[in-house]
């Protein structure tokens, strides 16, 4: 695959334009480079370390700016800074997000990768991180031909209704603990929710849209403050059609 180095240069009126020595001049319009940043108010750090725990497509599609699917009709590097790739996509279809004919997307050139190929069509959860949408690895993102399942999943959220589901795993310390019969409560302002966790650590139930918070009152669990979270277990909102994702650890030890 041919790599493409390309410099940036600001021009009056918010327009960029895009000089490369292998390919023509051309200019982009600000408003579709940077796809309105005003709009983007990103949930996922810039970091190559991925939130826990992993999380489902109609739960990535509240956290994302763009989801979209669409083709890849070309792509260049930018070598400053640590690099990346960008790639103008061809839109098919927008699930969130404003409507564009094309998008702009960008991946940095680190662990956090997540490389597309021209003439390819994916499902992209897109981030507005520094003016720019963003791709990463820490995601649903996929071939479009891997991704019936998410597409699926996001054309649910309409059919579902008032309620989503809250849904987690309770791990341990250390491998070998048994992390079953745990009592996972959430409070919000409709109610309590619970559910017990089977011999994988895993709880799961339907809850009515809002706010909660893991109630941590029986002393079973804890929160790893060295975690990044996708959902913060002492304040969370669940959107209907959303499955919200927790991780606790238990401190239950190895018995001696």
């Amino acid at each position: 695959m041919q790599t493409r180095h390309f410099s940036r240069v600001s021009l009056p009126g918010g327009w960029d334009r895009i000089e490369s020595a292998d390919m023509p001049e051309r200019t982009i319009s600000g408003a579709l480079l940077l796809c309105g940043v005003c709009f983007f108010l990103s949930a996922v750090p810039a970091s190559a370390v991925c939130p826990v725990p992993q999380i489902p497509a109609n739960a990535e599609f509240f956290k994302r700016d763009i989801v979209f699917s669409g083709t890849v009709v070309s792509e260049g590097y930018d070598d400053r800074d640590v690099g990346g790739w960008f790639y103008r996509v061809r839109v098919l279809k927008v699930f969130r997000g404003p409507v564009r004919a094309e998008f702009t997307i960008y991946t940095e050139n680190s662990s956090g990768r997540f490389p597309l190929e021209k003439g390819q069509a994916y499902l992209l959860f897109a981030s507005g991180e520094q003016g720019r949408l963003e791709i990463d690895n820490c995601t649903n993102s996929a071939p479009l031909t891997q991704a019936a399942k998410s597409i699926e999943m996001i054309e649910n959220i309409l059919r579902s209704g008032l309620y989503g589901e809250i849904e987690g795993w309770v791990i341990g310390e250390t491998g070998g603990i048994d992390v079953s019969g745990v009592r996972v409560t959430c409070r919000g302002a409709s109610g309590t929710y619970s559910d017990v966790t089977d011999k994988g650590g895993r709880f799961h139930f339907r809850a009515p849209a809002g706010r909660y918070r893991v109630d941590f009152t029986s002393g079973e669990y804890y929160v790893n403050t060295d975690d990044i979270f996708w959902y913060k277990p002492g304040n969370f909102t669940l959107h209907p059609g959303e499955t919200a994702a927790l991780q606790l650890v238990s401190v239950r030890h190895l018995a001696r």
